[in-house]
């Protein structure tokens, strides 16, 4: 199969859209399909998989990007055209009906709900509403997101498929944490519990710091603006092959979210990365289908947003070394099982397939 993948994401950058798209695209190569990339800048780092270049600007991406996608699908003859978000732009749906080849849309968050001032919300409800209109399929990453599309967009739940993120299995297994502990110059003596994230406002840092104190543990923050402070080290940003490194390290890896509004779907990748990693996971967050996913796969506790509940989680937690590795021995199965890429590549394929429809490719 030729597939023309668009995305609006900078993929030179080290965020979680970044690891996501060379994750599906190198194992969609893999299984032997062509992918040409279309994105900002031309650079795709580590996939497998050409890239043309999609100008920077918000004008470009509302108008310009037609053009690109038209010429870099002219050029490439694909059997599928498949864009990574919906945002306020119609022109990926544009490309796919000019070019006569099904669209499947990815959807991970609903811009609608998210996008200030009234007006933009306005201008996204449209754009949303006349891509989904020529979608042939959507690909989402969660249950929330899949009843949002069918309930607010009327889009036929029978072409939605939810596909969950993964791990890298090969990356993120269960290392030795002493090691880990020599190799990045973190204390051998002290219990540390890991958090890997971007630190958004959603990520209520405060809370986990507060916890993480009153837990007595070393504090080690991956990703974001290094800001130390006693009992924190902040690490800030690091390549994505370094973080299994943090997590081997970890006793336990800490998760909190507080969701920014009700339709928060999605799939939180750092989660898997620890469960992969056979670490055991502790979380807080208002979010209950993520409280019930954790907390029901054996894999780590989940409690409510409060930094007096996850302290004590924390605490009894890294009291336990008994239930840490029970824990992490499930989150390394549930990985194995079901929280791949390799899953997740192949459900995509499939949704690809079903919008292709029969016939030789």
């Amino acid at each position: 199969m030729r597939i023309l993948y668009l995305s609006f994401d900078d993929l030179s950058s080290p965020y979680a859209w970044s690891v996501h798209v060379r994750s599906i695209v190198n194992r969609l190569v893999a299984k032997g399909h062509e992918v040409r990339l279309v994105a900002p800048g031309g650079a795709a780092p580590g996939i497998a998989a050409p890239c043309d270049a999609l100008k920077a600007g918000k004008l470009q991406h509302l108008f310009g990007s037609l053009g690109v996608f038209m010429e870099s699908g002219r050029a490439f003859r694909p059997d599928a055209v498949y864009v990574r978000g919906i945002h306020a732009t119609v022109t990926p749906a544009l490309a796919a009906e000019r070019l006569g080849r099904p669209l499947v849309a990815e959807v991970n968050g609903l811009l609608e709900v998210e996008a200030r001032p009234a007006w933009r919300r306005k201008a996204v409800r449209v754009s949303h509403r006349y891509t989904l209109a020529r979608a042939a399929r959507v690909v989402t990453v969660s249950p929330l997101l899949a009843r949002a599309l069918t309930e607010r967009y009327g889009f036929p739940p029978d072409r939605i498929d939810v596909v969950p993120n993964g791990a890298d299995l090969a990356l993120f297994r269960p290392g030795d944490r002493e090691a880990a502990r020599r190799k990045l110059s973190l204390p051998s003596d002290r219990p540390i519990v890991l958090c890997v994230a971007s630190f958004y406002a959603h990520h209520s840092r405060d809370l986990l710091v507060e916890a993480a104190r009153r837990a007595g543990a070393l504090l080690v923050l991956v990703g974001g603006e290094p800001q130390e402070s006693p009992g924190i080290l902040a690490r800030g940003p690091v390549p994505h092959a370094e973080v299994p490194d943090y997590v081997a390290a970890a006793d336990v890896c800490a998760y909190v979210l507080r969701a920014p509004h009700p339709l928060f779907g999605f799939s939180p990748l750092k989660v898997y990365e620890y469960m992969a990693g056979g670490r055991p996971v502790v979380a807080a967050t208002d979010m209950e289908d993520l409280r019930e996913f954790i907390g029901g796969s054996g894999a780590g506790v989940a409690v409510s947003l409060g930094a007096e509940a996850l302290a004590g989680a924390l605490t009894d937690m890294l009291a336990d070394r008994e239930a840490r590795e029970r824990m992490g021995r499930r989150g390394r199965e549930l990985a194995e099982a079901t929280y791949n890429w390799d899953r997740a590549a192949g459900q995509v394929e499939e949704s690809l397939r079903k919008a292709v429809g029969p016939g030789p490719r």
